[in-house]
Parts: C-alpha cells; structure tokens; sequence
C-alpha cells in the first residue's frame, strides 16, 4: 500500500452529507432514511432554502465543497467552520484550493454566497436540532476505528471499514481520509484530488436501538434474486468489469446494475477503486461470513 490512510470525523462532514442525502432524495428507495425522510424535511425548510435546494446539483461546484471544508484549519464546530468559510477572502480560497485542483467556479465570492446560506440555513432549519444521537454514534464509531487501523494491516482495515471497496494505488495517490457518515446510508461517496481521496462511507450506525439490525437484514435480502446469487457464484475470487459481469448474468445491464449496487451495498462484493470510478468486483467472502454471524447472533 502506496497511501497512508486516515479515519476523520467532524459535524459539518455530516451537515454536508445530509445536504448531499436530500438533494439525492430521487435516490430515497435506495438509502436507508427512504423517501419519507425527505418528505418530513421538506415540509419544516422555508421557501427559500426550499428553492435553493431544487437548484442544487452534486456537480464540480459540489466537490470543491467537500474538499474546502476538508482543509479548514479547525472543524470542531459547524459555526466555526461557516466563519471560517465566511471570513477567507476570494485569494485565500484560491490559494487553499490550488495544492489540490485547477479548475476553479467563475464567479468565486457568487459560490461562496451560494454555499453559506445553504450551509448555515440547513444547519438552522434541520441539523442543528435533532442530530446530537447520530453525532455521537459518528465520533464513537471514528474513534474506535481510528484504534482498530493502528494495529490491523492497511487493505484489510480500509476493506473492513468501507464494507468491501479497495482503493487500488494509483500514481499520485498519497492520502485516503475514511469519514464515517450516516444519512447517506448504505452508499459511499468518493472524491478524487489526485495524492488526495476523501470517502464519505456508511458506518451503518442506526438513529435508534433496533431489534433487527438494517445491515442484517439488507444483506439477507439482497439474495433474494436467483440473479444476484448467479452473479456471486460466476464471480469467485476473480475481478470482473461492470461489462463482463453484464454479459455472464445474460440480462440487461441496468437490471445488473441494480443487482450489483445492492450486493455491494450488502458488503458481499470488493469494489476495486480508481480514482473516483469503481472498475471492477469481485466475490467478498467475508461480507458472507459476516451476514451468517450476525443472523446466528440473532437467531441465539
């Protein structure tokens, strides 16, 4: 392993995250917090921050986000970090970019404005109340990854924490920075700065106290498909491209699309990492082993 890897948590990664979580709310059947989440949200928001957020995209002015939060100096609370987001000036946000990108917004102090008030009108209307349960879940659950990394081989430990993905060591890669999240749940967000990746993975923590654990349970039922069971057993312990995958399970591919995002959600296959994109799998025998442990863990 060519990267040195680091696990970080922070309230405004979160903040982010929940942002990130509704504007996906197209995604809702597929997150854990389901389309109802987004729907209580959207009636308590003010027709303003309503509007913002229809305008909002996960686009390039997105990512530059994550990445300046990232590298504030001192991200202990989410008032700290919007005063410090508020307070640098357009050469400073230049300059604390250009280690990392070169392709900057247009209108830089216009984006600045634009990500305050969704920032800090977010944090006002929705995060700020309600969130200190998951917070504390987050921090406990970094801290006691953060003790697990210094003693576990690097590959094994990023495989574990992330439930399957496999950053390959590109050239330039220098640091991978795992930040836990929980609004997001089961997917994980990747962002590429070239010796810098930032990724945002479920921690899967729950709100509350559940009886039947939602990772359990997803798991289990991603091999209800004859489909999924066909693709897990072609695969083996041999990498295969999203394509090959397609033409072995003989079915559409936004059928095995669908297949494959729900078995990697489930922590049953490696996705191989490069960059940003996923570009190949393969079998992960442990995620099989887990969800057997944790059924007879119940069952007992």
């Amino acid at each position: 392993m060519e990267y040195e890897v680091g696990v970080e948590f922070w309230p405004i990664y979160e903040l982010v995250n929940s942002i990130h979580t509704y504007i996906c709310k197209k995604s809702g059947r597929k997150i854990e917090l389901g389309s109802e989440w987004s729907a209580e949200v959207y009636a308590t928001l003010s027709p303003e921050l309503r509007l913002a957020l229809e305008h909002a995209e996960l686009d390039n002015d997105w990512k530059l986000l994550n990445l300046l939060l990232y590298l504030c100096p001192d991200k202990s609370t989410v008032e700290g970090v919007l005063l410090w987001l508020e307070q640098l000036s357009v050469g400073e946000m230049y300059e604390t970019l250009s280690g990392y990108v070169s392709i900057f917004p247009t209108q830089m102090n216009e984006y600045r404005s634009r990500m305050l008030f969704l920032l800090s009108e977010w944090n006002r209307q929705y995060f700020s109340s309600g969130n200190d349960n998951v917070l504390r879940k987050l921090q406990e659950h970094a801290e006691e990854r953060r003790a697990v990394l210094a003693t576990s081989p690097v590959q094994n430990f990023v495989d574990e924490t992330t439930n399957g993905f496999v950053f390959l060591p590109v050239e330039g890669l220098r640091r991978l920075v795992l930040i836990p999240h929980f609004h997001f749940q089961p997917v994980n967000i990747i962002y590429n700065f070239g010796s810098l990746t930032l990724c945002h993975y479920a921690a899967r923590i729950t709100a509350g106290e559940e009886e039947i654990s939602p990772f359990m349970y997803k798991a289990l039922r991603s091999l209800s498909e004859k489909s999924r069971l066909r693709i897990l057993k072609s695969l083996g312990q041999e990498r295969r491209t999203f394509s090959e995958i397609a033409r072995s399970a003989g079915i559409s591919k936004g059928i095995v699309h669908d297949h494959v995002f729900s078995l990697r959600c489930a922590g049953l296959l490696h996705a191989y990492i490069e960059g940003e994109a996923v570009t190949s799998y393969s079998l992960r025998l442990e995620g099989v082993r887990q969800m057997n442990t944790q059924l007879l863990q119940y069952l007992s």
